[in-house]
């Protein structure tokens, strides 16, 4: 199981996260730097991502539950590094496609609530609902925002100077 894996090689796991992150903020850097084509490709891109997160928490798992139930007390919900890191990538590239950090924070921490939501309305599929999950995939959905905005400002300063 995938989970397992993790756990035995998660030294590996982090490393792979790190480098995958940063071939993404390469990636979305070129994405920026050429508006037309690049925001298709990153709308392609965002759609690709959903797509994944949503296979990801909406699953059935193997053991379906008997009855609905959402753990609402935190206890270390920034602990969960692919929690957070689910929704880097659409986030960074959702930015790139729409030019809107802001708009693109508020669906995806919208989004990620009614992930929980939908986990905690249909225990058969074997997922909890988890305030944990839902901040960490807000932080994740935030910090993907901030790379995503970044990397659109350094790309217009970068053209506005190659302009002049």
């Amino acid at each position: 199981m995938l989970s397992t894996f993790i756990i035995e090689n998660f030294a590996v796991v982090r490393v792979v996260l790190v480098i995958a992150l940063i071939g993404t903020v390469v990636l979305a850097y070129f994405l920026a730097r050429t508006p037309r084509h690049g925001r298709r490709t990153a709308v392609i891109i965002t759609g690709v991502a959903l797509a994944a997160v949503i296979g990801l928490t909406l699953t059935p798992d193997t053991y379906p539950l008997d009855v609905a139930t959402c753990n609402f007390q935190s206890n270390t919900p920034f602990g969960d590094y692919l929690n957070i890191a689910l929704f880097l990538l659409p986030a960074i590239f959702g930015v790139i496609a729409t030019r809107k950090p802001l708009l693109v924070l508020a669906v995806g921490i919208g989004f990620s609530a009614f992930i929980e939501f939908i986990q905690y309305l249909v225990p058969w599929f074997g997922r909890r609902c988890d305030v944990d999950d839902w901040l960490a995939n807000s932080l994740g959905t935030l910090i993907g925002v901030a790379i995503g905005a970044v990397v659109l400002w350094v790309a217009r300063r970068r053209a506005a100077r190659n302009a002049a």
